[in-house]
C-alpha cells in the first residue's frame, strides 16, 4: 500500500509529501528481524511503487510492440524493485540498529549506481520529488543526489529519528530555510533576449520502422521555412531522427543551407557500418555531431548481447524484429558551436544523466538542447516523466534548456527550472521561444556529485562507529 502511495504521489504535483510513505518503508526496514525480512518489505514496497509510477511503460509498449512486448516490459517492475531492495535491505544488514541513520546516504548511492552501466534506468529517484518546489533550487549546489539526500533524511526523521527533538526541529529548519532560499534566489521572469524555433513535426514513429522516406525530410523543411518567414531566429531545433538521412549527405545539407539559419538537427550517425543516433549542427555546413552515449536499455541497445544473443533472438523474431541493430552508442563529448551558441546536446534518454550535461558546461557549453521522440510513450505519463526530470538539469547548470520531441513535449526551460514556453503535444507545428546565453558556473558544475561522496564516507564513519561499539544502539 505505502509503496503504491509513493508511486502514486511522484506522478504529481503532490509528490513533495514523497517523504511520508518512504518514512514508513524506512520504520519497516530497521524494524526487520534481518536481512530476508527486510527485503521482503522492501521488495513488495518498491513494486507497488514502480508498478504505479511506471504505469505507461506496458501500455505504451504493447502499442508498438503488441501484447507479447507489453507482457515482456512487466519484468522491468519486479527488476526496478530489486534494485531499491536488495541495498536497503543490505543496509539493514551492516547496520543493524543504526539503520535509520544509514538509510539516507544509502538511497544517494544506490541511486547514482543506477545511473551507471548497460541497465541504467534512474526512474523513480526520489530527489525527483521536489522539482516541483522551491528547494529545487538546491540542485544548482549538489544536484539530484543532494534533493534526494533531503527527502530519504527526512523519511528516517519521521520514521524515528524524529523522536529525538533535535532531529525533526533540524529537519523543519533545513526545509525552511531551504524553501526561503529556493525563493530568494530565483529572479522573476525577464524576456530573453534570443529566439528559437522548436520544431514538431508529430510524425509517427511506427512509420519509421516500416522504413524511412524523405517526406518525413520535407515536412520538417516546410515547417522550419514557413516559421522563418516571420523572422529569423538564432538556431532553429529539430527533433530526434527527424531527418531520414545525415546532413553530410550532399542533398540534405543542401536543402538545409537554404533555410539561411543555424540549426540543430536529429539524424542517423554517418559512420559506416555503425547504427548511431546523432544530433548535428549546421549552419551553412556541418558545425559538429554529437552522437548518443546513453541508449535506452532494450529499445536501442540489448544489454550483454553477446552472452544472452541466444535468447535475445527467438524473442525477437516472436516480435517481429528479427533484423534489429544494436545502437553503438558514441564515445566523444562534442558541443556544438553555431555562431554565438555552444549547445550541450542530449538525446532523449540523456536527458535524465545529470553527468552529461555537467559534462556539456564544463566544456563551454552556454544553452542545453535536448532533442527527443517521446512519441514510443503514448499518451500516458511517461512522456512527462522524462520532461519533468529533465528540468532539473536547467537548475543544475543555471543554463536554459531547448527542447524539441516529435510530438512533445517540445519546451523552453529557464536557467531556475521554470518552463516559459510549451508546445501542445501531438500537434504538428512551429514554435518560437526566446532564450539566452549563460555562462555562470554552479557548485553543481564545478564540484559534481559531492553529495555522493559525502554519503560514501558517512556510510564508513557509521559502520567504523558500529564495529567499535557493537553494543550500543541508536
Amino acid at each position: 500500500m505505502w509503496g503504491a502511495a509513493l508511486g502514486a504521489v511522484l506522478i504529481t504535483p503532490a509528490a513533495v509529501l514523497a517523504p511520508l510513505p518512504l518514512a514508513a518503508l524506512h520504520r519497516r526496514v530497521a524494524l526487520s528481524a534481518g536481512g530476508p525480512q527486510a527485503l521482503r518489505h522492501a521488495f513488495w514496497f518498491a513494486l507497488g511503487c514502480f508498478a504505479v509510477h511506471l504505469a505507461w511503460l506496458p501500455r505504451s509498449m504493447a502499442d508498438v510492440l503488441g501484447p507479447l512486448g507489453g507482457l515482456l516490459t512487466l519484468l522491468v517492475l519486479p527488476a526496478a524493485a530489486m534494485t531499491w531492495a536488495a541495498p536497503l535491505a543490505l543496509i539493514r544488514v551492516v547496520f543493524g540498529p543504526r539503520t535509520l541513520l544509514a538509510l539516507p546516504f544509502g538511497w544517494v548511492i544506490l541511486e547514482a549506481l543506477r545511473t551507471l552501466g548497460p541497465l541504467a534506468f534512474p526512474w523513480g529517484t526520489p530527489g525527483y520529488a521536489l522539482i516541483q518546489t522551491p528547494l529545487a533550487q538546491l540542485a544548482s549546489v549538489g544536484g539530484v543526489p543532494l534533493l534526494t539526500l533531503l527527502v530519504t533524511g527526512t523519511a528516517s526523521v519521521l520514521a524515528g529519528l524524529g523522536a529525538r527533538r533535535p532531529a525533526l526541529l533540524g529537519t523543519l529548519v533545513v526545509w525552511s530555510v531551504g524553501t526561503a532560499v529556493g525563493l530568494w534566489i530565483t529572479p522573476k521572469a525577464v524576456p530573453a533576449p534570443r529566439s528559437a524555433v522548436l520544431v514538431q513535426g508529430n510524425i509517427d514513429p511506427l512509420h519509421k520502422t516500416q522504413g524511412r522516406t524523405l517526406e518525413e525530410l520535407q515536412v520538417y523543411l516546410d515547417l522550419t521555412r514557413r516559421a522563418l518567414q516571420t523572422g529569423p531566429a538564432d538556431v532553429v531545433v529539430w527533433p530526434e531522427t527527424a531527418s531520414p538521412l545525415p546532413p553530410s549527405d550532399p542533398r540534405t545539407l543542401e536543402a538545409l543551407r537554404r533555410l539561411l539559419s543555424p540549426l540543430i538537427v536529429g539524424a542517423p550517425g554517418d559512420v559506416p557500418g555503425q547504427a548511431r543516433n546523432s544530433a548535428y549542427g549546421v549552419d551553412g555546413t556541418v558545425t559538429g555531431r554529437q552522437d548518443k552515449r546513453v541508449p535506452v536499455p532494450f529499445g536501442e541497445r540489448l544489454p550483454f548481447a553477446g552472452v544472452l544473443g541466444g535468447v535475445y533472438r527467438p524473442v525477437l523474431d516472436r516480435l517481429g524484429m528479427a533484423g534489429y541493430t544494436n545502437l553503438t552508442p558514441g564515445t566523444a563529448l562534442n558541443v556544438l558551436p553555431l555562431r554565438l551558441l555552444r549547445a550541450g546536446i542530449s538525446i532523449c534518454y540523456e536527458s535524465v544523466f545529470a553527468r552529461l550535461s555537467r559534462q556539456a558546461v564544463r566544456a563551454g557549453a552556454n544553452v542545453l538542447v535536448v532533442i527527443s521522440n517521446d512519441a514510443w510513450f503514448g499518451r500516458g505519463a511517461g512522456a512527462e516523466q522524462h520532461f519533468q526530470m529533465g528540468r532539473l538539469r536547467a537548475i543544475e547548470t543555471r543554463r536554459f534548456v531547448l527542447r524539441a520531441g516529435n510530438d512533445g513535449v517540445s519546451a523552453v526551460i529557464d536557467p531556475w527550472g521554470r518552463v516559459t514556453t510549451r508546445a501542445p503535444r501531438g500537434e504538428r507545428g512551429t514554435y518560437r521561444a526566446p532564450f539566452g546565453l549563460q555562462d555562470t558556473r554552479t557548485l553543481y558544475v564545478r564540484f559534481g556529485d559531492w553529495a555522493v561522496w559525502l554519503s560514501v564516507l558517512s556510510l564508513a564513519v557509521l559502520a567504523g562507529g558500529r564495529k567499535c561499539t557493537p553494543s550500543r544502539h541508536t
